[in-house]
């Protein structure tokens, strides 16, 4: 880096004063700053006021440090001698220039009340306090900061405004309020409660019907945005229903049965609403990108907050069930569907969207999720992620589409243990349904026999099985 410019305006007394400006000009030198003082560069017969006023003015000069104790600033305020003259050009830089950085305050000296002194022109300016031993490290160390243009504290990257801001018709969804009256109706003990239960989860699915996209409003050039757009309007529905479920987390009506139904209803009212969240490249497929990010994000997050209220039985039955969907009602034979048919690729997010993004993106949707979060903890929703990928190779699909529950999430995963807490053998205890087991023996001998496939990119961070389960630690602390 280029040696700084810094000139020292200083008052001669008393003789200490001028020692100590000196030991800061040297040490300022050695640690890379040009330092330009009287008593380096002003040569005999130069005028010292032009010197002065050449120093104060020059754009070459990075910085004026004006070395504050009470002789400075008696003379700069009575306008004496040559720091007056020095005073006179500095205030008149800085009244023309009220943002001015270039002149810095540096104390030497407080008066008996423990305030330093300043000239007036300069008090109301940050300073660097160097009156003491005590400070002088830490003030010198802010000074040098100040010259480098390297402060302690920087401004971090801004990033993009959360997605659920820039939604302003929720108010208009039919669930609005909702919640709140079944809030109100559990603590009222209303006992009509499960039916405004039942009512809310109608409405929930009849409302998203109202996020189809026509496909003759889409194009080659156009869809992409069109599929952003419904995602960020799709938020408050989400966010709805995870209220919801945090009304209802701890009571009688928070059943296994209720979600498994609720999620097999939902499937089906995607086929009979002719909804295809089969994965699809083409442009009569890709329409429907939105609700294949939807089903996602709200599996993930509604997981997430079970496993956050340690419902472990209804989060094993929503991974061990299998969904019966009728793909046309005049078969008499459903199909049947694992939790992985909530998660399927998306195209236009993680392939087209991604085309077109500098530097490219590991995966475009696990982006949105993270700016999605808002009633969960994104770092929660992660480790759910990477545990119902490991649930998926315990309770695979009978389709030869359902392999296992690819963790898109995975590239924000920063922890070596996915279910922390299963140390604790409280806590295993309470666990151990989600895997099917009932012992720590058997947790240990399931999760050795996992067959997991070669997921290992460099790019996703997707501990082994046995690694973030920790079948070494599992039930250890009692």
């Amino acid at each position: 880096m280029e040696n700084p410019k810094v000139f020292i305006s200083y008052s001669w007394q008393p003789k200490e004063n001028q020692i100590r400006v000196q030991q800061l000009a040297e040490r300022l030198s050695s640690d890379g700053v040009h330092v330009i003082i009287d008593v380096w560069d002003l040569k005999d017969g130069q005028d010292k006021y032009k010197f002065m006023e050449k120093m104060v003015a020059d754009p070459e000069v990075k910085k004026v440090l004006l070395i504050c104790n009470k002789e400075y600033a008696e003379k700069a305020n009575a306008r004496r001698g040559g720091v007056g003259i020095e005073s006179t050009i500095v205030s008149e830089e800085l009244y023309q220039k009220s943002d001015q950085t270039k002149f810095i305050p540096v104390i030497f000296e407080n008066n008996h009340e423990g305030k330093p002194y300043t000239p007036i022109f300069a008090k109301s300016r940050i300073f660097v306090d160097l009156s003491s031993d005590d400070v002088f490290e830490t003030g010198y160390d802010q000074l040098l900061r100040d010259i480098y243009d390297k402060p302690r504290f920087q401004r971090p990257p801004i990033g993009r405004m959360p997605s659920y801001l820039a939604v302003e018709d929720s108010a208009c969804l039919p669930t609005s309020n909702k919640v709140r009256g079944i809030k109100n109706a559990i603590m009222a003990a209303n006992p009509h409660t499960h039916l405004l239960i039942s009512d809310y989860l109608d409405l929930f699915l009849s409302s998203l019907l109202g996020f189809k996209i026509d496909l003759k409003e889409l194009t080659n050039d156009n869809f992409i945005d069109i599929i952003e757009e419904s995602i960020v309007k799709m938020q408050p529905l989400k966010n709805d229903f995870l209220d919801f479920i945090q009304a209802i987390a701890g009571t009688s009506f928070l059943t296994k049965e209720l979600l498994s139904d609720f999620f097999e209803r939902m499937l089906q009212f995607y086929e009979d609403n002719e909804i295809n969240i089969e994965s699809s490249d083409s442009l009569i497929g890709v329409c429907f990108d939105n609700f294949r990010y939807f089903n996602q994000d709200l599996f993930i997050s509604v997981v997430t907050l079970l496993i956050n209220k340690e419902q472990f039985e209804i989060v094993h039955d929503l991974v061990s069930h299998h969904f019966c969907i009728y793909e046309d009602r005049r078969m008499s034979y459903p199909k049947e569907y694992s939790f992985m048919r909530f998660r399927i690729y998306n195209y236009s997010l993680d392939t087209f969207a991604n085309q077109r993004m500098q530097p490219r993106r590991i995966s475009v949707v696990a982006d949105r999720i993270k700016a999605n979060a808002l009633k969960v903890k994104f770092d929660d929703m992660v480790r759910t992620d990477l545990l119902l990928y490991y649930l998926s190779l315990i309770y695979p699909g009978k389709s030869m589409f359902e392999n296992y529950w690819y963790p898109n999430l995975s590239p924000y995963n920063h922890q070596f243990a996915i279910l922390p807490r299963i140390v604790s053998l409280r806590y295993f205890n309470k666990a151990k349904v989600l895997f099917g087991v009932t012992s720590v023996a058997q947790y240990k001998a399931l999760i050795s026999s996992i067959n997991e496939p070669n997921l290992r990119d460099g790019y996703h961070n997707i501990p082994s099985a046995s690694k973030g389960l920790l079948i070494e630690e599992a039930g250890t602390i009692i």
